[in-house]
């Protein structure tokens, strides 16, 4: 068995239609790979109840630009209702499909209750929890590069973590996605332990599994997240699950085989999916 645990319908920059002849082209992709099942998990910015909800959150930044491109970015990237991707993922499970209900939720400091209340009508089967934000700045949008040069690597690095510690403390997600994406840029501290200790700490404190995202290969040459995070996961005892990050069909299962190999590098020998938000195990081939 294996199970792709993160996968987009649509690419950034496009908007495909979420439909059910769009789902089969994933699963077709996946049977390809030898994907036994995909997550479906798109991102809670694509939807208009979200876009609602969360408006304007990126005003708290101090820096208007900053503020500003998150703010277009957000707009610009609604493509649909909730509601309707919701309905037709469930026609693919209806009609036998191997695909599970889920979505990638940016964690936004001072905004978990909104976020819970986005959450609560839908049946999902798993839950992402990422960070993408700290404040208003995009840490792996090439479009931030120059916030980098104007910032101290290691403090960014330190709120990083300190939101990916909250978001597991929090409980609203199953899994914490791609955990150190922002060494995507290229920027990394002389020592990165004490993200792999907040991110860790964070997900005991609830359960919540860590994810290795292969993404981390095509965009840094290195699976997120790094050897030593994966050893504290292991020493931790979380569990972790596989995932592509794929936005379009032709990545879907992509080097889930070095995922494999990393995971069983990093002691484990299992890895996990989620159906109904209750995890399940399948061993690591």
């Amino acid at each position: 068995m294996l199970v792709d645990a993160h996968v987009h319908l649509q690419p950034h920059g496009s908007k495909p239609p979420m439909t059910l002849a769009r789902i089969e082209e994933y699963v077709r992709a996946a049977e390809e790979r030898g994907v036994s099942a995909i997550c479906l998990t798109e991102h809670l910015f694509r939807f208009e109840e979200a876009f609602r909800a969360l408006h304007g959150w990126w005003d708290a930044d101090p820096d208007p630009r900053l503020a500003s491109m998150v703010g277009g970015y957000w707009q610009d990237h609604v493509s649909g209702s909730v509601t309707d991707y919701v309905r037709v993922v469930e026609q693919a499970k209806s009609a036998g499909l191997p695909v599970y209900l889920g979505i990638e939720m940016d964690w936004l400091p001072g905004k978990g209750d909104v976020l819970l209340d986005f959450l609560a009508p839908y049946d999902w089967d798993i839950v992402l929890g990422s960070v993408h934000y700290v404040g208003a700045f995009g840490i792996d949008d090439p479009a931030f590069l120059f916030e980098w040069e104007k910032r101290d690597i290691t403090t960014v690095w330190s709120e990083y973590g300190a939101l990916m510690h909250e978001l597991g403390e929090s409980g609203l997600a199953d899994v914490l996605t791609h955990p150190d994406v922002l060494k995507k840029q290229g920027h990394r501290p002389a020592d990165e332990t004490p993200l792999h200790a907040a991110i860790v700490d964070g997900a005991v404190a609830t359960g919540t599994a860590i994810e290795l995202n292969t993404n981390g290969l095509r965009r840094c040459d290195e699976i997120f997240p790094a050897m030593p995070l994966v050893e504290r996961a292991h020493s931790a005892g979380l569990a972790i699950t596989l995932a592509s990050d794929a936005h379009e069909p032709k990545y879907v299962g992509h080097e889930l085989d070095a995922a494999t190999a990393w995971a069983r590098a990093g002691g484990f020998t299992e890895a996990s999916y989620f159906v109904g938000r209750q995890r399940r195990g399948y061993e690591l081939e």
